[in-house]
């Protein structure tokens, strides 16, 4: 398990989570929103490590990579449930390399908002944090 803490912010700083299973992406990600100022990023590196820190902290946001998809979308239906600390409606975003109209129909109901399609821009990944942290 990863965590890196952010260079300006404050320790109690609302928190996105992360979940990537590269922790080479996953390092990169996290920098590449330290230098640009964005909002603190907790990295893990699976969604076993995810629900640790769901069932114990409330984030504002997740950001999950579905390499492993069945359990990163039951952990989001968790999620919507009410299972965690997080709001039902905390905002969501993933990452995945393909997007087949199975897998839309799947992550619609489940009221994501935003799917980066890998290999993403950082200007979308800049998007996306920021769009996260803009919720009511």
């Amino acid at each position: 398990m990863m965590d890196t803490e952010r260079a300006s912010g404050s320790v109690n700083s609302a928190e996105i989570l992360l979940i990537e299973h590269s922790g080479m992406v996953g390092n990169i990600i996290v920098s590449t929103a330290r230098q640009l100022g964005l909002p603190h990023l907790r990295l893990v590196n699976n969604a076993r490590s995810a629900r640790h820190f769901l069932a114990h902290q409330a984030f504002v946001g997740l950001i999950a990579a579905l390499d492993d998809e069945e359990e990163a979308l039951e952990l989001i239906g968790n999620l919507r449930r009410g299972d965690y600390k997080s709001a039902k409606n905390t905002p969501v975003a993933i990452t995945t390399a393909q997007c087949s109209a199975d897998l839309a129909h799947r992550i619609k109901v489940l009221g994501l908002h935003r799917i980066l399609i890998k290999p993403f821009k950082i200007r979308d990944l800049v998007t996306t944090i920021e769009t996260l942290t803009d919720q009511p």
